[in-house]
């Protein structure tokens, strides 16, 4: 596969996923970059690992096949469990995992298991890559393409470029999820996005706007931390325009097939130093009520005016902190001064300082204030959170 291929893979993966109809075709698309025909995509619990959705299965999964590993052999198959595992470690707590089967069990192992006996001799598999990703509300994604006994094991090459799309793939099903995607012909729900407690622009590659909902009307006419210029996104601290420019460029040709980019949350700085974090990520829609004819990104962020503060809940998922430390973060968020945070929480304030210099470790903070603010103003807490 060329450069050229590549990116329209990566292109395809991102168009898939904003129409949930679409999702089992990344699994082909990705199946052809590999040269292999069987591979499957799931949803599953994040502590228990039970089957929540099959999206996506190649067809040597015939419908029986497909329903007794729902039913069944999902909790029997030994590469998935013992991935979950590893991504439940707290080194590797909020990261994607991409692993070959021979490195999460040893082969005659392997063999002797009910799964690969009774279900991958039916369905004709026996080496597998898979990546096991984390996805909002607790879930845990689940993705495999696999290769017959005859064929032998993937090398590093194929697990390298799998875990390239895999990247752009957990990306692209988080979006959907979070969004909803799909839910109306032209991708995103106009009705959804307004009624989201965060701003949101469409743009293209040129930063020029193609649509913005409420919030982000409302922050563009205050031009605080973004405006527009000739109907041009443009960051109001001219020191960060063109790292703003660059990011919006590659995640929009990402969405074209052009690039490589996942997108990435930029933290962006008023004229008095206040910070607003914006996440920056491929977007390609189809025409439809957003008007988006040529491939955008798009540009997400709470809503500065937002007098309601993030979960614990959204807070662990979102910066992989422990219980404890994502209570405190909520505390502080809400005002409180870490004395009064550790008197509620029934802990001492050095054992409150110890915690919080963890959060501080875990986020790459170093004051209390910038991380309060972070927080409350993190776009990915408020797509948790709608």
């Amino acid at each position: 596969m060329d450069e050229r291929q590549m990116h329209e893979l990566i292109g395809g993966i991102y168009e898939c996923a904003l129409e949930s109809g679409r999702l089992p075709e990344i699994g082909r698309q990705i199946e052809r970059a590999l040269g292999v025909e069987s591979s499957i995509h799931f949803v599953s619990e994040g502590q228990t690992g039970r089957m929540l959705r099959l999206f996506s299965a190649s067809p040597n999964f015939d419908p029986d096949a497909r329903s007794d590993y729902e039913r069944y052999y999902h909790q029997k198959n030994p590469w998935f469990q013992r991935a979950v595992s590893r991504v439940r470690s707290a080194s590797r707590r909020g990261s994607r995992l991409v692993m070959r089967g021979e490195e999460l069990i040893e082969e005659r192992e392997f063999a002797r298991t009910e799964f690969c006996a009774d279900w991958c001799s039916r369905v004709g598999i026996y080496h597998m890559i898979g990546c096991a990703y984390p996805l909002p509300g607790g879930m845990l994604g689940g993705s495999g393409v696999h290769k017959t006994r005859h064929q032998g094991p993937f090398s590093g090459q194929e697990k390298r470029l799998y875990g390239l799309y895999m990247r752009h793939f957990a990306r692209a099903i988080e979006i959907n999820m979070r969004l909803r995607i799909g839910e109306s012909p032209g991708g995103v729900a106009p009705a959804l996005v307004e009624a989201l407690d965060m701003g949101m622009i469409l743009v293209g590659e040129d930063r020029k706007i193609v649509q913005a909902n409420r919030v982000a009307d409302a922050l563009l006419s205050g031009r605080r931390w973004l405006t527009a210029v000739d109907g041009r996104l443009r960051t109001v601290h001219h020191g960060s325009l063109g790292k703003f420019a660059w990011l919006v460029a590659e995640a929009a040709r990402t969405g074209a097939g052009r690039g490589l980019s996942p997108g990435s949350v930029m933290r962006l700085r008023d004229g008095e130093g206040a910070i607003l974090p914006v996440l920056i990520a491929p977007f390609r829609a189809e025409g439809g009520p957003w008007g988006a004819l040529l491939p955008t990104a798009t540009i997400m962020f709470r809503d500065p005016a937002s007098g309601r503060l993030p979960s614990e809940t959204a807070i662990s998922e979102i910066f992989a902190l422990s219980a404890a430390e994502s209570r405190l973060v909520a505390m502080l968020s809400a005002g409180l001064t870490l004395t009064e945070s550790a008197r509620l929480a029934k802990i001492s304030r050095n054992t409150a300082k110890t915690q919080l210099q963890s959060v501080f470790a875990k986020t790459g903070h170093s004051r209390q204030s910038q991380l309060v603010a972070d927080v409350r103003a993190n776009p990915l807490i408020a797509m948790h959170r709608n």
